[in-house]
């Protein structure tokens, strides 16, 4: 066999195996789709920063620190074109058994402009998915944003916690 030939064997193989990586979903992805906040709690969730758009939206998350199976949370909610901030409100976070990360938003209370019309959203976090479930049912899957643990970006934790709470603690 040829070195042009080997090498061309071995690309082969090196393809075929990134395709077949890729075809198995990552567990926090796979299997049934959660249900955002309604999962048994498992462990606790590291503080943390989620970002990400969904329908016409932008929402940043917060987990902050505390003792316990259950952290504090906080949503806040953006329009994605303007940047206006909509909506806002407190929820609990914690992960279930699978490992996936779940914002427990259920019977909220909201702020914010459009606090009135609102639905609070929970959210379960895979790794390349995100849920969604509103406390009338309402849901959907979407592509997951970003999500930097405070342990990462310690400054970008504390920036971000600090501007979801004079939002959200501010309009209660």
């Amino acid at each position: 066999m040829t070195v042009i030939a080997r090498l061309l064997l071995l690309a082969s193989l090196v393809v075929g195996a990134i395709a077949a990586a890729d075809a198995v979903p990552d567990p926090l992805d796979a299997g049934e789709p959660p249900k955002p906040g309604h999962e048994a709690p498992a462990a606790p969730a590291e503080s943390c920063v989620a970002r990400f758009t969904w329908d016409e939206y932008r929402s940043l998350v917060v987990v902050g620190t505390g003792v316990g199976m259950l952290k504090p949370a906080w949503v806040a909610t953006y329009e994605q074109e303007s940047g206006k901030f909509i909506v806002g409100y407190r929820a609990t976070a914690f992960r279930d058994a699978r490992g996936r990360l779940h914002i427990d938003a259920r019977r909220s209370r909201d702020v914010g402009p459009n606090a009135s019309n609102w639905i609070p959203d929970s959210f379960a976090f895979g790794s390349k998915t995100l849920w969604t479930l509103d406390d009338q049912g309402s849901g959907h899957a979407s592509a997951m944003g970003t999500l930097v643990t405070a342990e990462k970006d310690p400054a970008g934790w504390q920036a971000a916690q600090l501007e979801i709470q004079a939002l959200v603690e501010g309009g209660l």
